[in-house]
Order: C-alpha cells, then structure tokens, then sequence
C-alpha cells in the first residue's frame, strides 16, 4: 500500500548540518527502524535549547509529530516557524501533513500547492497532486501532474498520482497504458498493489488477491507484506467473507506490525466479531501512545465503537464517535476512509434512525478523493440506500443501490454483501 507520509518526509527534513542531532533519524526513518528514530528525536528535544533557531523549531515540531503524537503542539509550532521562515520549504511541507492527518483538507492542499511553488521538483509537485487528490481537488491534481510534464519532470510518485487520477476520473485507457508501460520496469511490485486496490474497490477481490500475492513474493518489503495483510482483512471483515478474513487475520498476527497496521488489524477483528482480540489491540495501542492525537480522537474510539456495533449496542458505538467528528476527515496512515463516519452511519442504522445514517454515509460519496482506494466508497452509496429506504424513500433507495450495483457490476459473484445488495435491490423493485 502507500508509504507512510510522515517518512517520506523525514527522510528530507533532516538539516545539513552534519553536527545536528537530529541527523540519525534521516537513516533510521528511512530504513524503518522507528524505535530508534523516536529515541533520536527525544534526545535532540532534549537538547533543543543548544540549537539554532530554525534547528529548534524543527525538532520541536517532529518531536510533537512523529514521537508523542500531539498535532495540536506541532501545528503551533510550525505556525511560528512559518512567521520566522515564510520560504522554507520543508516547513510548509510538514504543516501541510499535519493538516492532512488532522482532516483539514482544503487547507492541506493549500499549503502543499504554496511549497510546490516555493521548491518546484518532481518530488513536491506529486506531493501537491496527491494533497489536491485527497481533498477531491481534481482539477488541481491534474494541473500540477500537466505542468510538470511540461517541465519533464518525472518520479514514481508523479507516475503513480497519474494512475490514482485516471482510476478516479474512470479512465480506462490512461490506465491501461500505465501499467502496461510499468509490467516490467522496476517499479512493478508498486504498480501490482496499485492494480491490487483498483480491483478490490471493484469488487473483484480473487483478482486484488492474486495481484497481491505476486506484489509480496520475495524480495518485498516485510512492512508492505504486513500493510497488505491487515488491509485485506479489513477488506474481507467488510465484505462479510469471514473464512478469508480470519485466515488473513491469523497470518497478520505472526508478523511485526507497528502501531498504525495494528489498529487496522483490531478494527478487521471487530468488524468480523473477535471483539476481545480487538479490544485488547485497541487497548495496547492506546496505552502506548496515551498522547498521540490520532490514536486517541480517531483509531481507539473507532475500533471500540465498532466493537459495540459487534454487541449490538448502536447508542454506545454512536457516544464513542462523538469526539471523533472534527477528525472524520484525517489521513491517519492506518485506516483512514472516513471509517468513523462509516461505523457511525451502521450505529444509526441499526438504531432504526434512516436519517442520521444517510448523513453519515453522504460524507463519504462527497468526499471521492479520500476514499477512492478503498470498498468503503462504494459501500457507502449501498448503505445511504438501506438508510433511504428506512426512511420510506424507496425512489431515492432504488437510486442509491443501483449506483452501487453499478461500481459493483462485475463483483466476485460470492460476496455476501453484494449478494445481500442484489437480494435488497430485488425486493425494492418490487416494492
């Protein structure tokens, strides 16, 4: 799946200054030994008031970000360093990913656009077309990806922004030619777990499967095994496929997985109904990182809130998510989605509230950017349609479940929640 954007930003921001102590977690960030990165990051805070100004500043906010988790202290930080620096490139850079992990969207791809032009590279210009992507800001996305083919410019990063726009925007041909150019260059693996997505959001997961599978024969990155373990059994738990997903599940659970592919393996275990496993992930996490702002108002609430849902405790799944709604819209680097709009839009459905649910689920269908790459997004047009026909608009409902029927229309013929669609779709014809 994708890199972990707080990484791939490490790995620039570190300062020149080869006395820096903060010139460790360029190495250990990059080759994901995150324990080691944290340790640097606490000493050089630790000994921040020896640095220079913009040194300072710059620690202070990968401190916040990247070991305690606390994006409201990092989000101040970057503003002063902002009116001391107003060019520097890499702060913009890192307001723009805390933006982004704390769902301000818009604002995201503002400051990303601002530190394109400041630093005009490949490397920045697919960071904007990607921001402009998340925020369903296509019509920008596409500008950045033109001009820098204009500048002949050119990056795996710029590679695959084009291919997720061309996925969004339905265009066969485009994509067609991109992995046809990259089936044998060394950027395969990449491009085989981009295909992997776009087949799974379909519908068709035998074929993401096996895209997968030939994505993660050796020498794969062990992280991007574990990434694509715990995502297909999200998948699966969603889909209702409850033998694959505990089969995905056990395997996941025999590898090293940091904290982010954890919480998506403890929301898959609720979802499918190992309620304690999931529980007793949510609480490790949480206890590890007691201040980390997405850990707390995001992924432990979810995963709690869906283990209700599990018990059949709509009300107490819905008081969960209550604090989690100003961040429904983070990229978290776990499961992102729009996830707790998601579990909250089931809460209000099985609490028989048509109504409220249809809100829920209406993020996510405005929100395409965000959740392209996942079966959430057309979930979400057949889950409005079941919250539509709760509250007696059959027209609109029928309108809902065909949209999804549509995305959908050459789905793996044994998914229990696209033949339980079809079976609705059915009964709503003839209503």
């Amino acid at each position: 799946m994708r890199r972990k954007l707080s990484s791939l930003l490490i790995s620039i921001i570190a300062p020149t200054n080869s006395r820096s102590p903060s010139c460790p977690k360029k190495a250990n960030g990059a080759l994901g030994h995150y324990d080691l990165m944290a340790a640097s990051f606490t000493r050089a805070y630790q000994l921040r008031d020896r640095m220079t100004e913009k040194d300072r500043l710059n620690i202070e906010l990968l401190y916040y970000s990247d070991v305690t988790g606390e994006l409201d202290k990092s989000y101040s930080v970057q503003l002063r360093a902002l009116e001391l620096f107003p060019r520097n490139v890499f702060f913009h850079t890192n307001l723009a990913n805390t933006l982004l992990r704390l769902g301000q969207l818009q604002r995201a791809a503002d400051a990303e656009d601002e530190t394109a032009r400041l630093g005009p590279s490949p490397l920045f210009f697919s960071w904007a077309a990607s921001f402009n992507i998340i925020a369903s800001r296509f019509k920008e996305a596409r500008s950045w990806l033109a001009q820098a083919e204009s500048l002949k410019f050119d990056s795996l990063g710029l590679r695959t922004q084009r291919l997720r726009l061309a996925f969004i925007e339905g265009d066969r041909g485009a994509l067609d030619r991109i992995f046809e150019g990259e089936a044998h260059g060394p950027n395969r693996v990449v491009f085989l777990r981009e295909r992997s997505t776009f087949e799974a959001q379909q519908g068709h997961f035998d074929s993401a499967d096996r895209l997968q599978l030939q994505a993660s024969t050796p020498p794969s990155d062990p992280d991007h095994i574990s990434e694509a373990l715990v995502v297909s059994a999200l998948r699966n738990a969603e889909a209702g496929r409850a033998i694959q997903a505990r089969k995905t599940q056990d395997q996941a659970l025999h590898h090293k997985l940091d904290r982010n592919q954890r919480m998506t393996l403890a929301l898959s275990l609720a979802r499918s109904g190992r309620t304690d496993e999931a529980e007793r992930l949510a609480d490790e996490v949480s206890q590890e990182a007691p201040l980390d702002t997405i850990v707390q108002k995001y992924l432990v609430p979810t995963v709690r809130a869906a283990v209700k849902l599990r018990q059949h405790d709509p009300d107490a799944a819905v008081d969960l998510l209550r604090g989690t709604i100003q961040y429904d819209l983070a990229f978290t680097q776990s499961f992102d989605y729009l996830y707790p709009a998601y579990i909250r839009g089931l809460a209000y459905l099985e609490s028989g509230d048509g109504r409220s649910a249809a809100v829920e689920f209406q993020k996510l269908i405005d929100n395409p950017g965000l959740c392209w790459g996942y079966i959430t997004g057309p979930l979400a047009r057949l889950q409005l349609g079941r919250a539509e026909r709760l509250m007696g608009d059959n027209a609109s409902a029928r309108e809902s479940y065909q949209e999804f029927l549509t995305i959908w229309k050459d789905a793996d013929r044994d998914l229990p929640i696209y033949l339980q669609a079809k079976t609705e779709y059915a009964q709503l014809k003839k209503s």
